[in-house]
């Protein structure tokens, strides 16, 4: 199944503080001109969008504030915005649910950021729209027991993306002077590549993983379980059930001791027994009181009230009956409000408001008689007043005298029970302190039981997955030893480096050379038939920095030309930085147009679904033949007609 990660550069949107530059790319873009012009800065301003670091130059110190990649990945179109100085990206893209806009870290996860996914990173995000999952490598490769990790797409553009300064440096990290966790890495994509690393291992190295952390958890609940049980100075459940019995016997004996002090206690009768029935009646007796003096109480406001209301009355009839023996005797002739002249009235009408006299009836009563009975009435409420006043005195007098009795008698109860309880305390509260100390062990040990069940269990299944991975380990030997015996893609990788230097034409690399590629390092190295091992071409001891361009370029293309025709894990995105950095056009003329027109013959053959980056000094045409489109940017500094990465720019 073809496994490459499909990447198409559609453009770069780069922001400077005076401008905002499109650069587009095509399926071949080539970018030349003099230096100073900003070539080198297009494909590291891409790498940075792909989540590298990025070393500013003068010119991007002093102006660059963002960049976005316009691409397709697996045929969906993608925006990855960077700004400067930041470790996040912004990722815009379009899916099933419309658009979707997630920032997300360049390099170091915090955390998913797509729901129900796997993605924590830019480098997942990849791999997520690919649909492909990343690929896992042990994170030690002497270690057994060690975990997995991710191979991210960082360490796959190594071998896409050939950029200037380590061109002639650095062979992809593979050297022994290499730093020793890249070199790993490096050697983990050129598994991948090769096939050294199939479904079938990587499932089994899933599995084994699984297992080393299960078996590393029940070791570790076993182990905490063991040490309980020794603080507990218990080691299994047949122990625990004899302590438990133990102090079930005990907890017994303690129970009838108890008994038998109190019974010794309880057959003498107490001294307290009458005083409390004593306070007891006094409380009721006070209840009793304290009712009948609320319901005395409201008979006599209700008698004070009555009284006043005479009283009030009394005086009423009095004020109405010396005002009419005032004013029935004046004769009005002018009206007493106005002082107008009251009209003629009949003699038997009122000379004021004209109303006829009334008769008084000679069964009404005089308010002398009135008067008399309100004084009667009003000297019976004074007197119920009284009795009852002096009933109250008497009754509180009675109240404070029987809690002045209940205080003593309080007092002598208190007296007594400390005489009766504190020989008893003395015995009783030993035996039921340690009862509760009993029932508290029993407690705890009954909880404890199950702990030896599970420890057991734990033991057992902790042997039982160290068994299991005892026997994935073994089959992923004999997985990985089968993976590697089948040299069938190392064989032509080494097929094609051959094929690669010779139409590059590098010098010193003939026609019955070979190379040999070590499964184990995977560094090359070509031999000459002649000598034998005797004179071997490598990276190492290449002594013209052209040729190691060369040589480096060339293993590049022909790792993308295996991962085309094995379908392998490698985006179809090859960027090459200047591979004419140490070589003359002019002097070195053969190698300058042999490496070009084999890169050239191989974008419009094999590598024609993947996307060819150039830059370099000096652009070199395809032939007409080939019938290639390339995208073509002359660039010089300080030029109007073939303007730098900056327009306006004018510096170093």
């Amino acid at each position: 199944m073809n496994k490459q990660i499909s990447i198409h550069l559609r453009h770069l949107a780069l922001k400077f503080t005076k401008t905002q530059e499109i650069l587009p790319l095509e399926d071949i873009t080539y970018f030349y001109g003099q230096m100073g012009a900003g070539k080198s800065s297009i494909a590291r301003l891409i790498d940075y969008c792909l989540g590298a670091d990025l070393d500013f130059s003068p010119a991007l110190q002093s102006e660059f504030i963002s960049a976005a990649l316009h691409l397709f990945i697996n045929d969906k179109e993608v925006r990855i915005e960077r700004m400067r100085d930041s470790d996040q990206v912004l990722c815009s893209w379009n899916d099933e649910d419309g658009s979707q806009d997630v920032v997300m870290p360049s390099r170091v996860p915090d955390g998913v950021v797509i729901p129900g996914s796997e993605v924590e990173v830019l480098s997942d995000f990849i791999f997520y729209l690919s649909s492909l999952n990343p690929p896992l490598v042990r994170k030690s490769k002497l270690k057994p027991d060690t975990v997995l990790e991710r191979l991210s797409i960082r360490d796959l553009l190594w071998f896409c993306y050939l950029d200037q300064d380590s061109f002639d440096s650095d062979f992809f990290h593979l050297g022994e002077d290499a730093n020793p966790f890249k070199r790993l890495k490096s050697r983990d994509v050129l598994r991948f590549i090769l096939g050294f690393h199939q479904e079938v291992v990587a499932a089994l190295e899933s599995e084994l993983q699984r297992l080393i952390m299960l078996r590393h958890q029940y070791t570790e609940a076993a182990k905490s379980l063991r040490e309980v049980l020794k603080d507990v100075e218990v080691g299994n459940e047949a122990e625990i059930q004899a302590k438990i019995e133990e102090l079930k016997t005990e907890a017994h004996e303690v129970q009838a001791e108890l008994q038998k002090q109190r019974g010794k206690y309880l057959e003498a009768p107490h001294a307290t027994i009458a005083l409390k029935d004593r306070a007891r009646n006094i409380a009721y007796e006070i209840d009793a009181l304290d009712d009948d003096i609320a319901q005395v109480k409201k008979i006599v406001d209700q008698h004070v009230r009555h009284k006043n209301e005479i009283v009030m009355l009394g005086l009423k009839v009095h004020r109405v009956a010396a005002a009419r023996a005032v004013l029935g005797g004046v004769e009005f002739i002018t009206c007493p409000r106005c002082a107008q002249k009251l009209p003629e009235r009949q003699e038997n009408e009122c000379t004021v408001c004209g109303q006829t006299e009334p008769v008084e009836s000679p069964e009404a009563i005089s308010s002398e008689v009135i008067a008399q009975d309100s004084k009667t009435r009003v000297s019976e409420l004074e007197q119920s007043i009284a009795l009852h006043t002096a009933q109250l005195r008497a009754m509180q007098r009675r109240i404070e005298e029987l809690k002045e009795e209940r205080s003593r008698i309080d007092s002598s109860i208190n007296e007594n029970m400390k005489r009766y309880d504190s020989a008893y305390l003395t015995h009783a509260l030993t035996f039921e302190r340690r009862q509760a100390e009993i029932a508290q062990k029993i407690a705890n040990l009954e909880r404890l039981v199950i702990l030896p069940k599970k420890l057991a269990e734990l033991s057992g299944n902790a042997i039982a997955t160290e068994v299991e991975e005892k026997r994935v380990r073994k089959d992923l030997e004999d997985a990985r030893k089968g993976a590697e015996s089948d040299l069938t893609n190392l064989t032509r990788l080494q097929e094609l480096f051959l094929d690669s230097l010779l139409r590059a034409k590098v010098p010193g690399i003939k026609k019955g050379h070979s190379v040999r590629i070590s499964h184990k390092d995977f560094l090359p190295e070509v031999f000459d038939p002649v000598q034998g091992d005797i004179t071997v071409t490598s990276f190492a001891n290449l002594s013209s920095g052209g040729k190691k361009t060369l040589f480096k370029a060339c293993f590049a293309i022909s790792l993308h030309r295996l991962a085309v025709e094995v379908g392998a894990l490698l985006p179809n995105l090859l960027i090459i930085d200047s591979p004419m950095k140490n070589i003359s056009e002019r002097e070195n003329r053969e190698q300058f147009e042999g490496f070009h027109d084999l890169l050239f013959q191989l974008a419009a053959g094999e590598l024609s679904q993947t996307q060819i980056i150039i830059i370099d000094k000096e652009y070199c045409e395809p032939a007409e033949e080939l019938n290639l489109k390339v995208l073509v940017r002359h660039m010089m500094p300080d030029s109007e007609e073939y303007p730098p990465l900056i327009p306006y720019y004018r510096g170093f």
